[in-house]
């Protein structure tokens, strides 16, 4: 393959497609960045932003499963440029910008312009697609640390002066233990795969006393920020608390045994068998122009001209623009369909990263450093998809960075018009049928599905909530329930929602009558949730908001969470049943028709704890649910 010592590229050149690139993904983020309430857990950044600045702290107040630089860097966020939901969504699109210039960066180091270009942006628009994706997101942020930590080492490889490699190895450590602190799973699996591959590779291009060096200089990384926050949580006397929610007490809500994160994968899988299918097919056909590209050596030489990437340009703009007026008609929109690229990253990924080492091990040249960066890249991207998959098995978020590699690739290496006709139509189509479904539906979760953005033409009354445009009902909702609650609610009483609904906590200055304001089954394993089901009982909320769910939808819930075993949700929803008694209906609102209704509930004033309650609360006596704030049910 000859001497690689990385690409020569001129990145004043690089500007004026950077920029274009930019251009259109602000396009897309910004067309619906404010048309979502977010409702069920699509404002937990803002929530614990919010909470953090009310002098609410993780662990010590209430019960989270995530480490706390989100809500950290959300108390800052807000602090400096108001209290407002738009801050964090603005500041949302502003990371995805910054990942998408990233990720174009780190791909022109081994592919062209055109495909470095191409492949950005198809993963950032791909990447966003989930519904639950709320923009402002914790997954974000550690996949953005965790790319830091990528391209950092892989600038390392290339650096000829072993000063500059320490430095860029330890940079490499910090984004790790950045990612880490803003979850566990993608940080540590960030750390692992970039210090194996890392190191091996360096060890392999400049021998094994650099790589150890190197290691050392990573793991100093990892250790500052790390050790920073540990130190931190440990003088503000929650540092055991926090290991044990962030590495026994949410990992339980997820699975009870390790098993069963691959099982539930399996289970997804065979349900959406078309995804998986689809994602297989995309690695046959794309496997030879992927392998032609990666052991090129001319893979920094564009593979077309300047007429070819502004064509690339125009077609792109033009997908966008059509794909977004059309979002203002009743013409339906596919649903799910970017989660066959999930699939494709983590096959694909695994395949490209085991092979690509394997080939730049045995390489005899001098320097096989692209190949090597190529397998770092891979085994980053994998690491990231599966640590993903542990919160839920297949989700769009996944597909970043390890789909903008596998589609560089694709595009470097196809050959002939036909084949390149072929492929263009299909990225096409991916660009085009994803952004259609996100503005037919920019956000839902667990049957409370928010409308299309042509519906998003009210505005809120609440402050927090300015420059928002969301539906008439979803405002409907939100004004009259906060207006309940600061009529009926004094600021130390408590308010509570079912399932979670945390924006009204954020919105209200209210807190939960519980020890966490999120009940849903992936965070609360069964015996805290029957605790909190106590705790519900004997505490009285001023106001509920609830949007109780159906015996299918526990029931499905179950299969996936608690291989179809009866889940402590149902003592929350037992317990809520048979308070209704001693509160008057206010509202009940319908987000779209399929979807569950939420009542407004405010408890009578002058009623006492009802017959049905203290009924409730005998029959349950026997538990052990005596758990004060500060611990954590077993």
């Amino acid at each position: 393959m000859g001497e690689h010592r990385g690409p020569y590229i001129r990145w004043r050149d690089e500007i004026w497609p950077l920029a274009v690139l930019l251009l259109l993904a602000a396009w897309y983020f910004f067309s619906f960045y404010n048309r979502f309430a977010g409702l069920r857990s699509g404002d937990g950044e803002f929530g614990g932003g919010m909470a953090f600045l009310a002098g609410l702290r993780p662990y010590r107040d209430y019960f989270t499963a995530g480490p706390p630089l989100n809500q950290l860097k959300a108390a800052v966020e807000l602090t400096l440029f108001g209290k407002s939901l738009i801050v964090s969504r603005t500041l949302g699109v502003l990371e995805r910008l910054s990942i998408v210039v990233l990720l174009y960066c780190w791909l022109r180091r081994s592919f062209s312009t055109s495909a470095a270009m191409l492949a950005s942006f198809i993963t950032i628009i791909v990447s966003a697609g989930d519904r639950t994706d709320p923009i402002a997101s914790y997954n974000h942020d550690a996949i953005l640390f965790a790319m830091i930590c990528g391209f950092a080492a892989s600038l390392s490889l290339e650096a000829i002066k072993p000063r500059t490699a320490l430095y860029l190895g330890a940079l490499a450590g910090v984004g790790a233990g950045l990612s880490f602190l803003t979850k566990q799973t993608v940080g540590a699996a960030a750390m692992v795969s970039v210090l194996v591959f890392g190191s091996i590779a360096i060890g392999k291009l400049r021998g094994t006393g650099r790589a150890a060096a190197w290691s050392v200089a990573f793991l100093a990384g990892v250790a500052s920020p790390v050790l920073a926050m540990g130190f931190y949580l440990w003088r503000a006397g929650v540092l055991h608390t926090c290991l044990t929610m962030l590495f026994v007490s949410g990992p339980a809500a997820k699975a009870s045994r390790p098993f069963l994160f691959l099982s539930r994968e399996i289970m997804i899988a065979g349900d959406n068998w078309v995804w998986l299918m689809l994602g297989l097919i995309a690695i046959m056909l794309s496997a030879r122009a992927v392998w032609r590209a990666s052991t090129s050596s001319t893979a920094n030489v564009d593979l077309g001209t300047r007429r070819w990437v502004d064509g690339i340009l125009w077609c792109s703009f033009v997908v966008v623009a059509t794909a977004e007026l059309l979002a203002h008609t009743s013409l339906p929109a596919l649903v799910d369909f970017g989660k066959s690229s999930v699939y494709y990253v983590l096959f694909g990924c695994a395949l490209l990263g085991v092979v690509a080492l394997f080939i730049g091990l045995r390489d005899k040249e001098k320097s096989p450093s692209r190949i090597l960066n190529i397998a770092l890249f891979a085994a980053l991207a994998w690491s990231v998809a599966a640590a993903l998959s542990l919160s839920w098995p297949a989700f769009e978020a996944m597909t970043l960075p390890g789909l903008g590699l596998l589609l560089a690739a694709t595009i470097d290496g196809t050959r002939g018009k036909w084949g390149q006709g072929f492929l263009y139509l299909v990225l096409a189509a991916m660009v085009f049928i994803q952004i259609r479904e996100k503005l037919d539906m920019p956000f839902g979760f667990d049957h409370q599905d928010e409308a299309a953005v042509r519906f998003a033409t009210a505005r809120s009354s609440q402050p927090e909530l300015r420059d928002m445009k969301l539906s008439p009902e979803m405002t409907r909702l939100l004004d009259d329930a906060l207006l309940e609650i600061r009529t009926n609610a004094k600021p130390d009483d408590t308010i509570f929602t079912f399932p979670e609904m945390g924006i009204f906590y954020a919105l209200s200055g209210r807190r939960a009558p519980t020890w966490t304001d999120s009940h849903n089954i992936d965070v609360v394993q069964d015996s805290f949730a029957r605790a909190e089901a106590e705790r519900l009982l004997r505490s009285r909320p001023a106001v509920i908001v609830y949007a109780r769910p159906t015996d299918t939808n526990m029931r499905q819930d179950e299969r996936v969470w608690r291989e179809g075993r009866p889940s402590g949700q149902r003592a929350m929803i037992a317990a809520l049943d048979s308070m209704l008694s001693d509160y008057r209906l206010v509202g009940t609102y319908q987000l779209l028709p399929d979807d569950n209704p939420i009542r407004l509930y405010v408890r009578l004033q002058s009623s006492v704890m009802g017959r049905s309650a203290k009924a409730a609360l005998s029959e349950d006596s026997g538990g052990n649910f005596g758990h004060r704030h500060g611990e954590i049910s077993p």
